[in-house]
């Protein structure tokens, strides 16, 4: 008869010299199953880097390994002999990490320090002197046990797992364990549950990458005012408009030297009038966005000097971009002064049009409050298809479709550095794991039609589904209104006992509200959940 069985995750961590312990510790779990397992409906699970990790890329190996699977046990075991092992970023070794994580956490630790005679070939005087510290550390706190014998360790290690489990199981002194889950909703501050929940600001104004950016154009403004171009005297030819004087003295000197015949030479009239040479100027929108920019961040900018780029022109191409299409239609004719001049006005252009975009889409940002919470089961029992109602007042929400969306000319950027992820997925944390009944997203299939590629048009639309895709399968809630309240709904599949899960995004409002209301429903729990959350601002 199948059967509702409660499972712990147990993390066995150790240096590399503790070998022997390593299975004693795997056969007293195993004897843990057999004589107490069965009988309370629960089971433990030893967690090993060595069998529950995976070749992942992206970040420090024991961060790695903390995502994988240390965070989310809900007890450890470990075991120092002569080696403290391999320091990581924040702590002197991978076991010492994850022992003050979990004890962080509240969760149990079942410590010992082995006692046995060392093996003067392998011993490391620099390492035992580091167990030798931490031992200390916890020397008066009684949270450590220590052994000489292999068999008085595995009698000792069975006992204290016995004790914390039996107990944990335990419904008013009984071993039956209790068949309810305790369900509830809470604030996540500083990726710890708090029952003070904090709506909070985000100021993206003053960001290191706002800051960065105008500061590059800064100075490509510096760097453009130190070009100057010399003016050409009045009284010099200017060639027309489709260089017909150019072209005639190219003509001349080479029918001087014989070197083409006249049929050639009407030809090449033939051609030049319709792909001249135009003199460029830039538009007056160009000027107006730069001169814009200059003025409000008190840039002094002359428009005689600044603008003037000379007498460049732009020769139309003979074969019109060349083949397909893949060439520029056109190339500039004219100094390389003022073609370095012209390239940078443009792309001092661009980068002010993608500044002013960002800038906007920030204080758009800037002007949200943001909250975290999640799902907590302090129960003893796990649930499943659980789901949650969260109430609000009518218009406090910011909506999936309300939130804000980036220009055009930086929507590119956005896709490609997940900012939608940065923005809005809550991080994990070794309190809280990450949601994970995400929807699948469909990818964006747009597929350019011709040999030219997509268009201006089509890129963007490509680039606003991408961007639009990733917000849907964040915010992946079902949105209602109820009288005077906005409510959202989502589905938590399963939550095992004593775990707290993330919302599937931060939540987004469009000001300050003092309260929320939530409802929960799951199988296991027969009653609907109501409860509130007071909203407090952080300072």
């Amino acid at each position: 008869m199948p059967r509702n069985v409660t499972q712990f995750d147990l993390l066995i961590s150790c240096p590399s010299d503790v070998k022997e312990e390593l299975e004693i510790i795997k056969e007293t779990v195993e004897d843990f199953n057999r004589m107490f397992g069965a009988a309370n409906n629960c089971s433990i699970v030893t967690k090993h880097w060595s069998k529950d990790s995976y070749p992942q890329s992206g970040g420090k190996p024991q961060n790695l390994l903390n995502k994988q699977f240390v965070l989310d046990c809900d007890a450890a075991v470990a075991v120092f002999w002569t080696r403290f092992g391999t320091p990581t970023d924040n702590y002197g070794s991978g076991t010492e990490e994850e022992i003050e994580e979990l004890l962080k956490s509240g969760k149990q630790v079942f410590l010992y320090f082995c006692d046995r005679p060392i093996t003067p070939s392998v011993f490391d005087p620099v390492q035992y002197a580091k167990v030798t510290e931490f031992r200390g550390k916890y020397k008066d706190k009684g949270i450590y046990s220590t052994y000489a014998d292999l068999s008085d360790f595995k009698k000792d290690f069975l006992n204290h797992l016995s004790l914390h489990f039996v107990k944990l199981l335990a419904n008013e002194g009984s071993n039956n364990i209790s068949e309810s889950s305790k369900l509830s909703i809470k604030g996540v501050v500083e990726g710890k549950i708090s029952d003070k929940s904090v709506m909070y600001n985000r100021n993206f104004m003053d960001s290191q990458f706002l800051t960065g950016y105008k500061g590059k154009i800064l100075k490509k403004f510096e760097y453009i005012k130190r070009i100057q171009l010399a003016r050409e005297s009045e009284e010099k030819e200017v060639p027309s408009e489709n260089g017909e004087n150019n072209v005639s003295d190219k003509l001349n000197h080479l029918r001087s030297i014989g070197k083409i015949s006249l049929k050639f030479q009407e030809q090449i009239r033939g051609y030049n009038s319709v792909y001249g040479s135009t003199k460029l100027d830039l538009s007056e929108s160009i000027i107006t966005e730069i001169r814009r920019f200059a003025e409000e961040n008190g840039i002094y900018i002359s428009d005689i000097d600044f603008f003037y780029i000379g007498n460049l022109s732009k020769q139309n191409q003979l074969l019109g971009g060349g083949p397909f299409g893949t060439s520029p239609s056109y190339y500039l004719v004219g100094s390389d002064e003022e073609k370095e001049k012209y390239n940078l006005l443009m792309e001092l252009y661009d980068e002010i049009i993608k500044y002013t975009q960002w800038e906007l889409y920030f204080k758009d940002l800037s002007s949200k409050f943001y909250l975290n919470l999640a799902l907590c089961n302090f129960g003893t029992r796990f649930d499943e298809d659980i789901d949650i109602k969260v109430y609000m007042q009518s218009g406090y929400l910011c909506k999936s479709k309300q939130l804000p969306f980036p220009g055009e000319d930086i929507l590119e950027d956005v896709n490609k550095n997940d900012l939608v992820d940065i923005l809005y997925r809550p991080k994990k944390s070794l309190s809280v794991i990450e949601y994970e009944d995400y929807p699948t997203s469909i990818p964006d299939l747009n597929i350019p039609f011709g040999l030219n590629g997509p268009t201006y048009r089509e890129k963007i639309k490509s680039e606003k589904n991408t961007y639009n895709n990733s917000i849907e399968s964040l915010f992946c809630y079902d949105y209602f209104h109820d009288n005077e309240f906005d409510v959202i709904c989502f589905n938590q599949s399963y939550l095992k006992q004593n775990s707290n899960v993330l919302f599937p995004s931060i939540l987004v409002f469009n000001s300050f509200t003092e309260s929320i209301h939530y409802e929960i429903s799951s199988k296991h729990f027969p009653e609907i959940i109501k409860g509130q959350i007071n909203l407090k601002l952080e300072n």
